[in-house]
C-alpha cells in the first residue's frame, strides 16, 4: 500500500479522490505520528485542496494469522461541504492592489479603447459635416397655397424654408414669375389674371452657398373669381319673374330669392341663360327679392364671385282671362268718381249684362262705405273694382298716402273685395303715388279716349267721342255719376259689340295685348303705351 503513496522519486502524492474511512480512522487511532512533510506541498508551492467527497469502504483481503476483528459498522457519515478553492499563486507574483481609477483604465483593454476613440472621433466629425452642410442644403417648401384670391389676382403663401436664401415662383407654363429674398414677407401676390380660369404655380428654395443650390420643387393651384355680374333686372312673366343680366364670362350662375315666408331658395342657371331665366308660379301679388353669384367649377369645389345688390320683385296678379280672345280688338271702359246716389251704376250694369262686357270702376272710398251694396254689385258680376282716393278733394302732389290705403280698405270692406287699379285724381300722378301703388300692388290706368261726360253732361258729345276715334287697345274715360252718361252708355255698348269690339277690364286688355299681367307702380296709357 505505501508504494502506492510514494512515487519513483521518493515524493509524496496528493491523497486519492477516494479514500477509506476506516484507514483513516485507525491512522488516527495509532497515535497520528507521521513522518515529516509527509503531506506538506513541496517548497515554494501551495498544494491544491481537493474537496472531500462521500467515500465507499474499501474491501479489505484479511492476512493470515490474523483474527478477524468484529467491528461495529460505522454510522454513514455525509460529506461535508467546502467551498472549491482555486489555485493560488506564490506570493511573489501576486501585483499589489490598484487604485480605484486606475482599475478602470487596467480593466479596458488598449483595443477597446482605441475603439471608443474612434467612435467618438466619428460622432464629433459628423456632427460637425451635419452643421457644415446645413449651411447650404435646402428642404422643400412646406405650406406653398392660394390663400386668397379676387377676379383678377391670387396672393400665394408658404413656410419659411431651412437653408434658403430666396424663393424662386414659377407659373404653370415654367416662366420665372419672381425672385425673392428669404428674409421678406413668405407672400407674393400675382396680379392681371384672366377671371374665372385656374392657374398652376410651384415654388423653390434656394441657396447661394459656394453655389446656387435648389431644393424640391412645390406646387399649387386655383381659380380667380368670376367677375360680378354687373346687375340684375326682374320683370314679369306671366306668373312668375323673368331675370336678366349681363354675362360676366363665369362658367355658371346662382340666383337666390327670399319669398314672401322669409324663406331662401336657391337655382342654377346656365352662362346661356344670362338673357332671361324665368321663375315660374311665383305667388300673385307678393314681393319676392333676388340676387345672383357667378361661378367656376374647380374640381369638386365651386369658385363664387361676389352677390349682386338684390333686385326687389313683386309678382302680377294675373287677371282671368275667361271669355276674352287676345287675336279680337278690344277696348276698356272705364267709370271714375261713384258709386251714385242715384240709378246710373245700376243702368250701367245692366246694358254690359246684356252685351257680355265687363268694365272698371274707380270708385271714392267714402262713397263706397256709404253705398256698400252697389260695390257688392259691381263684385259679383265681374267686373274690376279700382280705387280713386278715399274723397276725392286732393290732386297731384297733395295726394296722401293715407287717401289711397284709406279709400283701399274702405272698398274692401264695402265689397269683400280690395281694389286692383288705381286712377289718379285728374290723371295726376307723383312719384309717391306710384311709390304707394307699388305696395298696393296696383297698376295705374291714364286713359287715351276722354268723353269729358262730366264737363258736357251730354249723352250725345259722349257717343261721338267714343263712336268717331275708338280704336283696338283704348282705355276710354267717363263717370258713373251723371245720368247723361248711362244715356250714353247704353248706346256706345250695342254699337262696339256691334263693331266687333270685346269690352273688358284693364287687366284684361293689359294682359292680353302685351302677354303679361300689368306692373304695380305702372301708369298705362292704352295697353301698349305707359308713362
Amino acid at each position: 500500500m505505501a508504494s502506492d503513496r510514494e512515487n519513483r522519486s521518493g515524493g509524496v502524492t496528493a491523497p486519492s479522490r477516494s479514500v477509506n474511512t476506516q484507514t483513516r480512522r485507525r491512522a488516527s487511532g495509532a497515535g497520528r505520528h507521521q513522518a515529516p512533510g509527509r503531506h506538506a506541498a513541496p517548497a515554494g508551492k501551495t498544494a491544491k485542496q481537493v474537496p472531500v467527497t462521500e467515500s465507499k469502504p474499501v474491501k479489505r483481503t484479511p492476512i493470515a494469522g490474523d483474527k478477524p476483528i468484529k467491528r461495529t459498522p460505522a454510522a454513514k457519515s455525509e460529506p461535508v461541504k467546502r467551498p472549491p478553492v482555486t489555485e493560488s499563486r506564490p506570493a511573489s507574483v501576486i501585483p499589489p492592489p490598484a487604485a480605484a481609477g486606475e482599475k478602470r483604465r487596467h480593466a479596458m483593454s488598449k483595443k477597446r479603447r482605441r475603439r471608443n476613440t474612434l467612435m467618438l472621433a466619428g460622432l464629433i466629425f459628423a456632427v460637425a459635416a451635419g452643421l457644415f452642410l446645413a449651411n447650404f442644403i435646402v428642404t422643400r417648401v412646406k405650406g406653398f397655397q392660394v390663400t386668397s384670391a379676387t377676379a383678377d389676382a391670387q396672393v400665394l403663401s408658404w413656410e419659411k424654408s431651412r437653408g434658403a436664401d430666396m424663393y424662386d415662383i414659377y407659373d404653370g407654363s415654367g416662366t420665372l414669375l419672381a425672385e425673392l429674398d428669404a428674409a421678406g414677407p413668405t407672400q407674393y401676390t400675382v396680379e392681371d389674371l384672366k377671371s374665372g380660369a385656374a392657374y398652376d404655380y410651384t415654388i423653390v428654395a434656394v441657396n447661394n452657398f459656394l453655389t446656387k443650390h435648389t431644393g424640391p420643387a412645390a406646387a399649387c393651384s386655383a381659380c380667380t373669381l368670376p367677375a360680378a355680374v354687373a346687375s340684375l333686372t326682374a320683370v314679369n312673366s306671366g306668373t312668375g319673374a323673368l331675370l336678366t343680366w349681363e354675362d360676366s364670362g363665369a362658367g355658371g350662375y346662382e340666383v337666390e330669392y327670399t319669398d314672401p315666408s322669409g324663406a331662401e331658395k336657391t337655382l342654377d342657371a346656365k352662362a346661356s341663360d344670362a338673357g332671361g331665366f324665368p321663375i315660374p308660379d311665383l305667388q300673385e301679388g307678393a314681393s319676392y327679392m333676388f340676387n345672383i353669384r357667378g361661378f367656376v367649377q374647380d374640381g369638386e369645389e365651386r369658385i363664387y364671385s361676389g352677390w349682386t345688390s338684390s333686385e326687389t320683385f313683386t309678382a302680377l296678379r294675373t287677371a282671368d282671362m275667361t271669355g276674352v280672345d287676345a287675336d279680337k280688338p278690344m277696348v276698356a271702359l272705364t267709370f271714375d268718381d261713384g258709386p251714385d246716389y242715384e240709378d246710373v251704376t245700376e243702368r250701367i250694369l245692366a246694358v254690359l249684362k246684356e252685351y257680355g262686357g265687363h268694365a272698371t270702376f274707380f270708385q271714392i272710398g267714402k262713397s263706397a262705405a256709404a253705398l256698400p251694396e252697389k260695390i257688392t254689385q259691381i263684385v259679383k258680376e265681374g267686373h274690376e273694382i279700382g280705387c280713386h282716393t278715399y274723397d276725392h278733394a286732393h290732386y297731384g302732389s297733395d295726394v296722401t298716402a293715407d287717401d289711397i290705403i284709406r279709400a283701399d280698405d274702405a272698398i274692401e270692406e264695402a265689397g269683400g273685395r280690395r281694389p286692383t287699379a288705381f286712377r289718379s285724381p285728374g290723371g295726376m300722378t307723383t312719384d309717391l303715388i306710384r311709390d304707394v301703388c307699388v305696395d298696393e300692388r296696383m297698376p295705374i290706368y291714364y286713359w287715351s279716349i276722354d268723353t269729358q261726360d262730366w264737363k258736357s253732361r251730354n249723352a250725345d258729345s259722349v257717343c261721338r267721342a267714343v263712336m268717331d276715334y275708338v280704336k283696338d287697345g283704348d282705355i276710354i274715360l267717363m263717370h258713373n255719376v251723371y245720368e247723361s252718361t248711362a244715356d250714353a252708355v247704353e248706346r256706345i255698348v250695342p254699337f262696339l259689340a256691334e263693331k266687333g269690339y270685346q269690352m273688358v277690364t284693364v287687366s284684361q286688355l293689359v294682359q292680353a295685348k302685351t302677354g303679361q299681367p300689368p306692373v304695380p307702380g305702372t301708369q298705362y296709357v292704352t295697353a301698349a303705351v305707359t308713362n
